[in-house]
């Protein structure tokens, strides 16, 4: 399976009238226009999605719309729980355990949660990177195992693959 982690776009860091919580945070304009060039470079890997799957965070379903209307998406983003900035890996491996039936899953997620995910689900186990909003990751899975191989990471700022 491939599985791309997704995190993040950039969002608002201060209270607002209307946001008094951090769930409630919402991604800037230059987030979405981070986020929307992010995938459009990537959209050769990303055209196949069968799933996305994000945290429920208002942040987190954003940045899952901006993937779904940057590569006309033609099924329903689905929020998932264990996805919260609380999750586990080994709740998010459950998730893509009972999900096998799909070849190639988004997760859209939150720091540090991201980054556990790489050590959990893959052969690397200290990333060479900082997982940076809008950063994608590429795993290739196996949910019988539980565990894949790291492919790479794309790092926006140089547009390069870490590997």
């Amino acid at each position: 399976m491939k599985l791309f982690l997704i995190r993040h776009a950039e969002a608002i860091d201060y209270e607002t009238e209307s946001v008094r919580t951090d769930e409630l945070r919402f991604i800037t304009p230059k987030g979405r226009k981070i986020s929307t060039t992010v995938f459009k470079s990537l959209k050769d890997y990303l055209m196949d999605l069968d799933k996305v799957f994000t945290s429920p965070l208002i942040r987190a379903v954003q940045t899952a719309e901006v993937l779904a209307s940057t590569l006309k998406y033609k099924h329903d983003v689905e929020v998932a729980n264990e996805l919260l900035l609380n999750g586990s890996v080994a709740k998010v491996a459950q998730l893509l355990k009972r999900n096998t039936v799909f070849n190639s899953i988004a997760l859209v997620g939150h720091e540090p949660l991201i980054s556990l995910l790489i050590e959990g689900l893959s052969d690397k186990k200290e990333p060479n990177f900082q997982f940076k909003k809008s950063g994608v990751c590429y795993i290739e899975f196996d949910p019988d195992k539980g565990l894949g191989i790291f492919q790479w990471f794309y790092d926006y700022k140089t547009s390069q693959y870490i590997k």
